[in-house]
């Protein structure tokens, strides 16, 4: 399909957001399961994460619009969320070698270490922002959302949950939710009409890489968190900001 540079650009919203509250782990006094019996808030169950994902955005999109005008007055309520419940459920070692690509290999284990915390840290503050910028297009986007058939296979450790996502003008979107099984299911890229987010941000790093080395790119990093700056990919940033362009949480910065 073709989609306009504002409808790649609300998709990317929407879809960045959907990643965290994808990612999210509810806390109920008793998890429901499916017809099978397997709970479907359980990541460490190994079986189809298809009934995980969506059952964890239906619940996650309704308490986010239940709560959307107390996040809209106190940001820092959506960056306790993101502290508490999502950086467990997302493989960021896994997102952190997809963006570094080929420099990973020549990364000691200091420097990989260093790259996964700053990365990390970058990547929740960014997409929370964004979650929080866009409250009501992803409570609205995700009543429509509809989920194409598990291709998932008993003992496949890796899967892909394909949704399609509603846009403006009647058009829709298809993503993927890329999950790794290692103990527990983990998100690790989300894919947009077949583009990776995670590598949208492959290019960016290898020419500061190249520019500056790898501790060049991480002290560069750790000054940006310490800053609280936003880093998003240039067809989800905000239409007047450039993708390494600093905009700066309202909410206090951790």
């Amino acid at each position: 399909m073709t989609l306009t540079v504002q409808n790649v650009r609300n998709t990317g919203m929407l879809l960045v957001s959907l990643f965290i509250m994808a990612t999210t782990t509810l806390v109920e006094a008793a998890w429901p399961t499916d017809k099978h019996g397997v709970p479907l808030d359980d990541p460490s169950v190994f079986s189809d994460p298809q009934p995980l994902v969506v059952y964890k955005l239906k619940k996650l999109t309704e308490q986010l619009g239940e709560n959307a005008e107390r996040i809209r007055k106190d940001k820092s309520i959506a960056y306790r969320i993101s502290d508490e419940l999502i950086a467990p459920h997302i493989d960021f070692p896994r997102v952190t070698r997809l963006i570094v690509g080929k420099h990973w290999r020549q990364a000691n284990p200091e420097q990989r270490k260093q790259l996964v915390k700053e990365v990390q840290e970058l990547l929740i503050r960014s997409y929370v922002t964004a979650m929080v910028s866009y409250i009501d297009e992803i409570v609205a986007g995700s009543k429509d959302t509809r989920y194409y058939p598990s291709r998932y296979r008993e003992g496949d450790k890796k899967a892909s949950v394909r949704a399609s996502i509603p846009l403006e003008g009647g058009q829709t979107a298809d993503i993927q939710y890329q999950l790794y099984y290692r103990d527990e299911w983990k998100i690790y890229d989300i894919r947009i009409e077949g583009i990776s987010l995670a590598m949208t941000y492959r290019t960016s790093f290898d020419e500061r890489i190249k520019k500056m080395g790898l501790d060049g790119l991480i002290t560069q990093l750790a000054e940006r968190n310490r800053k609280g700056e936003v880093e998003l990919p240039d067809a989800i940033a905000p239409e007047d900001n450039s993708s390494t362009a600093a905009i700066l949480p309202s909410a206090a910065v951790h």
